[in-house]
Order: C-alpha cells, then structure tokens, then sequence
C-alpha cells in the first residue's frame, strides 16, 4: 500500500474516532473519562460519583492527554497523505476545528479553542516524529 494511501486511511479512521467520541452528551462523556481513571486504580468509584477535586481534575487531564494521542495519530496520517509538515498541521487543525464545531451542537458540550490547540500540537508532533523517522530511513 502507498504511503499517502495509507496516510489518508488514518486521517479518515481519526476523523471517524473523534466524531463518535465529541457526539458523546457531556455526561456520558465524563462516566467514561471515569471509569478510565477507576481501571488505572487513580481514583475510587466514590471519586468519581462524587466527583472530588482529585476526580475533577484527572478527568480533565486524561480527555486533554486523548485529544493530544488521537491527534498525533492524525498527524502521521496527515504527513504521510501529504508529505508535507505545513499541510500536516493545517490538516490537524481544520479537522480539530470542525470536531468543536461539532461539538458545539452535542447537549452538553462546548467548543473549545483549547482543545483545537491541543488538537494541532498533538498533530504537529506525530507528524514531526514521523517525519523525523522516514527521514532518518532515507539518510540511513
């Protein structure tokens, strides 16, 4: 498979990924970022239904540590479609842009320009870190 064939099949699954999880009502969204944290054993079940500061903050935490991830994926994909780094972090941030707009529209939910920034610095290091490899396959 070509390389931007394959770049442009994890833009697509990222995309798909990022939609379904910012279609998610806040509250849904919130029992998952919790039942995460319960499972890493970081906080209790009582944390988490009582929603402690501790709960509160590491939920916050690890949905900001997810934008980053699933776009750093979104970030190799974009550079290997492309080629390009400038493409690859415009790629990300108009795809981190349309999923707030979107979520914007989820009972809930709020767009947030934060996480649009999150969004593109997670993308801008998967696609660093990729270029950074091929680069270093072709210099090899």
């Amino acid at each position: 498979m070509k390389r931007e064939t394959t770049g442009k099949i994890i833009l697509i699954i990222v995309f798909i990924t990022a939609f379904w999880f910012s279609s998610k009502p806040a509250n849904e969204s919130a029992g998952q970022s919790g039942k995460v944290l319960v499972k890493m054993k970081l906080i209790t079940k009582e944390d988490a239904a009582l929603k402690t500061k501790k709960y509160l903050i590491l939920s916050r935490s690890i949905r900001k540590a997810a934008h980053f991830s699933l776009y750093f994926t979104a970030g190799i994909g974009a550079f290997l479609a492309t080629g390009s780094l400038k493409k690859s972090i415009l790629i990300v941030f108009v795809m981190g842009g349309i999923d707030e707009f979107h979520q914007y529209f989820v009972p809930g939910r709020g767009a947030q320009f934060t996480d649009v920034l999150i969004d593109t610095l997670g993308g801008t290091a998967g696609a660093a870190a990729v270029k950074l490899a091929i680069g270093k396959k072709i210099n090899k």
